[in-house]
Parts: C-alpha cells; sequence; structure tokens
C-alpha cells in the first residue's frame, strides 16, 4: 500500500496505492468543491497533480449530488480518474460546530460512492481550547476511530489525531490510532496555527505526534497548502497535504509563491513562468473581470505544484535540510520554528547517514543540524586515551594532504572546522566532514562553538598540543609554530580502525584491520585493505565509507549481537545468499541503531553470514514496513 523510494530528513518519497491508484509522495491535494468549480478536475489534472479531495458531507447533504454518486461513483460525478481523496465533515463541524450525519453512516457512505481514500468523522479541535474539554472530544475522536475502522471497506481509511496544543493528548491520540488498522494519519486543528503563523506550535504537534504514529503509513497534515510550508512539513516526515488556499487566495487578489503571498495588485512583474504569468503582465491579469479568479487560482496551483516538485528533487539529491533552511528564512516565525525542528530527536532517527548534496552551511541554525550532532557523538568512539591531540586550523581539504600526514598512532591530528567544531584527520574522508561548504570567514556563533567543541573534545586526552594561531581559544596545552617540528610518524593502518569505530562502533576497527595491509589511492585516500591475498574492504571516495568484502564482514560479526545486523527470515535465507535484495516483511530482527544508507550485514536466526548491504530503511522501519526493500545487498557468500 505504502513504500518508500527515496529520503532525506525525516520526509521521504513513497508509492502509495489506494483502490487500483497511484500516486507519488510527497503529493498535494487541491480541495475541491462538489458544487462549485471555477477549475474543473479535469483541468486540475491538466496541470498535473495526481489526486485531490472533496467534501463527502456536502454531496451526501445534497439530494442531486447524493443521488449522481450513489449512480454514477465518485471519480465519474467529478469527471477525474485521478485518486479522490473525501473529507467526512470534519471542516463544517470545526467551521459551524455541528453535523447532520452519523459518524459510521458517513464513513460507509464514502466507501460506497467510490472514494479511493476517505476519512472518519473526527471532532476537531482549536489549538487554545483547554484540556478538560480537549481530552473530551478526543475520547469522542477515538470512540469513533474505533468503531470506524472496523466497517467492511475497500477504499483506504484515515484516522485523524486531534489534542489541540496539548502535547500529551496528542501523544495519546496517536498512540491510540496506532493501535487501529488505518492506512494513514492526519494530523488535524492546526489550520489555525498556519493562518496565524504559530509554526513553532505546529513544529510541536506534528513531532509529538509523528513520534507515535505508524512508520510504515503515509502522514497526511490537514490543511498545508501553501508552498512556504512544504519544504519544512515535508522534513517533519508529511507525506500528503490538501488545501484550499489556491482558491481562496485567488478571491482576494493574492499571487502564491514559495516564500509568501503577494497582492495581485502591488506587483510590477509576474515572478513566475506557467501559462497564465506568461500570457498576462500583472495589470492585466489584475482587470481580467470574471475570468480573474480563475486565471489566479490557475497559476497558485502551478507555484504550489512547483515547489512539490522543487521538495522531491531536495529529497532525491540529500539537500531537502538545505531548502528547509532557505525557506525558513522567509519569515521569522519559520526560522523559530526551524531551530526547534532541528532539535527534535527523531531528526537524528532518520536522517541518512550519506547524501548525494554536500552539506551546506547557511547560518547559525546550520550547527544544530542532525550531521553535526551525529558527528559529536560519533567522536566518543575514537580512541583517545594515552595520546596526544595535536589542534590545527583549518586548511583546504582534504586537511591531510595540507598538514602531511595521514594518520598517526600516538597522535590524533586535529582540525579546528567552522563547521563541525573539530574534525579528527582519521576521520575526514567521512561524510559529510569530506563534504561540507561555509562561508571563510566565520561568525561569531561559529567561533564560540569552535572554542567549546575544543575545550570539550580537548579534555579527552592526555596531552594536547596547539598550533599557535589558536591562543585565543583558552584551550590548556603546548604551543607548536610548525607541524612538521612534532616529528609525527604516519600509520595508515591506525586512521583505518578510526573510521571503522567512527562509521561502525567502538572496537570495529581493532575487529576488521587488525594484521592488514592498507593501500592509498593516487590522491593520498585510503583505498582498499588486505590480508594476505583476501580483500577485506574498500574504502569508498565518494563518501569515505567502508564496505567490507564478505571477509571482512566474517570479522565485523564478532562485535555484540545485534550490531550492525538484520536478520532475514528462513523462508528467503537463500535468495539472500544468491545476491537478492532483502525486503522489510522478511526482517525479523535488526539493530535498531541502523540508519538509512548504513552499511549493514545480513545473518540468518543463528546469526550466520548471509551477506552485506545498504540499508534503505531506519531498523525501527525495517521491522514496521511490510512492502519495498529494506537492504540493498552488496555481496553474498
Amino acid at each position: 500500500m505504502f513504500e518508500i523510494k527515496y529520503r532525506d530528513a525525516i520526509g521521504r518519497i513513497g508509492l502509495l496505492e489506494a483502490r487500483e491508484k497511484r500516486i507519488e509522495t510527497p503529493a498535494l491535494l487541491p480541495v475541491v468543491n462538489p458544487r462549485i468549480q471555477r477549475i474543473t478536475p479535469r483541468e486540475i489534472a491538466d496541470i498535473g497533480y495526481e489526486g485531490l479531495i472533496t467534501n463527502a458531507y456536502i454531496i451526501h447533504r445534497d439530494e442531486n449530488l447524493r443521488r449522481r454518486a450513489l449512480e454514477e461513483g465518485l471519480h465519474e460525478m467529478l469527471g477525474y480518474d485521478g485518486l479522490v481523496m473525501t473529507d467526512s465533515g470534519s471542516y463544517q463541524l470545526y467551521g459551524y460546530g455541528d453535523v447532520n450525519v452519523d459518524p459510521l453512516d458517513i464513513v460507509e457512505f464514502q466507501d460506497t460512492i467510490g472514494s479511493d481514500i476517505g476519512v472518519i468523522l473526527d471532532i476537531p479541535t482549536p489549538p487554545d481550547r483547554n484540556h478538560d474539554k480537549t481530552e473530551k472530544d478526543l475520547s469522542e475522536t477515538i470512540r469513533r476511530a474505533k468503531a470506524s475502522s472496523e466497517l467492511p471497506r475497500k477504499m483506504l481509511l484515515a484516522g485523524t489525531a486531534q489534542g489541540g496544543l496539548h502535547l500529551d493528548l496528542r501523544e495519546k491520540a496517536a498512540r491510540e490510532l496506532a493501535r487501529l488498522s488505518f492506512d494513514l494519519y492526519p494530523i488535524g486543528g492546526v489550520v489555525p496555527l498556519m493562518e496565524n503563523y504559530r509554526f513553532t506550535d505546529l513544529v510541536k504537534v506534528v513531532m509529538a505526534c509523528k513520534k507515535h504514529l505508524p512508520l510504515n503509513k503515509p502522514i497526511h497534515l490537514f490543511g498545508c497548502g501553501h508552498p512556504m510550508m512544504f519544504a519544512l512539513a515535508c522534513a517533519m516526515g508529511c507525506d500528503i497535504f490538501d488545501s484550499a488556499a489556491y482558491s481562496l487566495y485567488a478571491k482576494n487578489d493574492r499571487y502564491i509563491t514559495p516564500s509568501g503571498t503577494w497582492r495581485l495588485r502591488e506587483l510590477r512583474e509576474l515572478p513566475c513562468s506557467c501559462k497564465v504569468c506568461s500570457s498576462y503582465t500583472p495589470k492585466e491579469l489584475y482587470k481580467s473581470g470574471g475570468e480573474k479568479e480563475t486565471l489566479l487560482a490557475t497559476h497558485n496551483l502551478y507555484a504550489s505544484l512547483r515547489e512539490i516538485k522543487r521538495v522531491k528533487q531536495s529529497i532525491h539529491e540529500g539537500s531537502l535540510l538545505e531548502l528547509v533552511e532557505r525557506r525558513s528564512r522567509g519569515h521569522p516565525y519559520l526560522l523559530d520554528a526551524l531551530r526547534i525542528f532541528f532539535r527534535a530527536p527523531l531528526l537524528d532517527k532518520f536522517n541518512p547517514l550519506t547524501k548525494r548534496s554536500a552539506f551546506f552551511y547557511s547560518g547559525c541554525e546550520s550547527l544544530l543540524r542532525p550531521e553535526i550532532i551525529r558527528h559529536h557523538s560519533r567522536l566518543k568512539r575514537l580512541k583517545t586515551e594515552g595520546r596526544t591531540m595535536v589542534l590545527v586550523p583549518e586548511t583546504m581539504k582534504p586537511f591531510s594532504k595540507a598538514l602531511g600526514i595521514n594518520g598517526s598512532k600516538e597522535h590524533q591530528v586535529t582540525v579546528l572546522s567552522k563547521v563541525f567544531g573539530i574534525i579528527p584527520i582519521d576521520v575526514e574522508d567521512v561524510y559529510p566532514l569530506n563534504q561540507h561548504e561555509a562561508p571563510l570567514s566565520p561568525h561569531g556563533c561559529q567561533k564560540r562553538f569552535m572554542a567549546r567543541m575544543a575545550r570539550e573534545y580537548s579534555s579527552n586526552f592526555k596531552r594536547t598540543l596547539l598550533h599557535s594561531s589558536l591562543k585565543g581559544l583558552r584551550v590548556k596545552g603546548d604551543y607548536f609554530d610548525d607541524i612538521s617540528e612534532l616529528d609525527l610518524v604516519e600509520d595508515l593502518p591506525s586512521k583505518a580502525m578510526a573510521m571503522a569505530d567512527y562509521q561502525f562502533g567502538e572496537g570495529a576497527g581493532e575487529l576488521i584491520f587488525k594484521d592488514i595491509k592498507i593501500e592509498k589511492s593516487r590522491t593520498g585516500r585510503l583505498r582498499r585493505a588486505i590480508c594476505g591475498s583476501e580483500l577485506i574492504a574498500v574504502f569508498r571516495a565518494s563518501d569515505g565509507f567502508i564496505i567490507p568484502t564478505i571477509r571482512g564482514a566474517e570479522r565485523l560479526l564478532k562485535m555484540p549481537f545485534p550490531d550492525n545486523r538484520v536478520t532475514i527470515a528462513n523462508d528467503v535465507v537463500e535468495f539472500v545468499e544468491e545476491g537478492r535484495s532483502a525486503f522489510a516483511k522478511f526482517v525479523k530482527a535488526c539493530d535498531p541503531m541502523i540508519r538509512p544508507y548504513q552499511e549493514v550485514i545480513l545473518v540468518d536466526k543463528n546469526d550466520g553470514l548471509l551477506g552485506t548491504g545498504r540499508a534503505l530503511l531506519s531498523g525501527p522501519e525495517m521491522l514496521a514496513f511490510d512492502r519495498g526493500v529494506a537492504v540493498k545487498t552488496r555481496h553474498h557468500i
């Protein structure tokens, strides 16, 4: 029903199937009023939308529409053969306080008229409603959800998480709904937050729900229809959006852009090349009479879809967080929300270990990104006891080439970095340490960050030597003027061991690279690890990742179970042994610390080696999904 194809941050590009319809997520579903259609569903499809959402309650209450929907079917009535999702009337309940329909009847009606995705009739909660009233409404929503989930149906069914701004109730809603057999999980009651620019509250609500909602089901953020929010919402793990914003803004002569909304009469140029903006000047568009609203709504649809495509491309190339930072700088309150999001523990759990795109520093908020937090955590795996830290200023990359030293047994040569604080040259080749860009002159927040990291890290060593240019750091140690004065002895196995500890866990380096020979490439980077005539591992040039062969994996298996392992069901052991990919539904156990794109070991139930490969899902996702590839097999026995 739903499977992941690409991912970045907590966001993912996925495939969602519903009643033989298939759409790619992230997806925006424009709201279509079944009574009034200034832009028809067919025209929406021609723009490029794969699905839309309409209101089943309006159809149910309108005698003519109800008759047509029951006789012709929903798709025929709308003149649209793409995916159609229907709302149950919760929007009317929120706006008018009451709807005249039974919660179970409206679910059955949605299924009967052929909706591809239906929604339960939940109780929407305004953000600032008190805890007692919100909890009472939530209890009713959960009661309806349980009853609705048990109804026989052909359509997919969405169970909406409510709870206002009370995060304990949001978490309760997510936990309770996760136990039920829903196919999608919308997060509701957030439109007022977006309308009033309460983006920090929005992030808190989404992350509270996301913490407990099923990993293998799409998350729908109800009412999110402005392009300025798409990048952040996708990065938080939301897969589907819907909104009537394109039409509502058009009624008020408002022109949508990815960074905000402009009044049409104030525009001198139309900063877009859609078919509307290519055919009109702002003045002509403003004076286009009865066509103006339709034309402006059409542009708004184009602008919204363009941003969805931009987000997808960013996920594909691994630059989603850079896009989020750029978009967040379009509004001060979005920047506040970004800081909250970057501190969310979930972000590190799902953000891939390696990406196609380099890490671009764009401001102080970048220092909160999961890549930096993860780097500092993994530094604890490196051996420091009894060693001397040699701290030097940042040079041109690769640092080892500029410094003339490529790993040392007695010393750890460490570069003071504007982005990561400190980078030991033992692990300089590992992504993103080997692929990051920042302004040449550090900002004040970077200088403070660098000094703090240097002080904290140096405390782990028996002695610290600092280049004389770093006296302002207030780090205890002795100073030198030229690194050549120190007579450092290069030791490639020490560097290889540090890389293995950094990648696989403390102690991995000693297991894999003890008594081996390390070969370098022409550029001076580590290339291969050999024991006698056997290849143990290669060092991937693009991101510095160690790719163990079967012989290397045999050594790595000596680490405690379940470190770096994925256990495969007996039914498919022979297929994995032959090199076929391991699908999620056949994963029986795994290391919960596995991150997307990590190199892992495939084993049987007795911890017998089957092969190695690249994880496409995190450890928890492997156990949650029943569709799609979990590990792409690289080497097999």
